[in-house]
């Protein structure tokens, strides 16, 4: 059991360093971090938490909170119910917010 799920984390992280690997990113300030709403995130931002514990970061997409959690729930509340994937740590993971560098294209109305 345990191989198998070591193997869907492994794939996970594959997934993840593909899924990113190909767009720059630059940091990003939406304002104070206890202010910040789900609702702020882009298509374009990337959520990047990492482990204080075992230095294990993951990127998460912004539809995935938006899946989750509703639309005006602070960033700073998501991160009580975040869980490291490696160590089992459990709110006292660190985020940062990195949004993807490249042309505005022009949205039709």
């Amino acid at each position: 059991m345990q191989t198998i799920a070591r193997d869907i984390f492994a794939l996970e992280q594959m997934w993840n360093k593909a899924l990113h690997s190909g767009m720059p990113y630059q940091p990003l300030v939406l304002g104070l971090k206890f202010e910040i709403r789900i609702a702020d995130l882009t298509a374009r931002d990337v959520v990047i938490v990492t482990c204080p514990a075992c230095h294990w970061s993951a990127n998460v997409a912004p539809h995935v909170l938006h899946s989750r959690y509703h639309e005006m729930r602070k960033l700073i509340h998501v991160q009580a119910d975040m869980t490291c994937k490696r160590c089992g740590a459990k709110g006292d993971l660190y985020w940062r917010i990195e949004r993807a560098i490249g042309p505005e294209y022009p949205r039709s109305a």
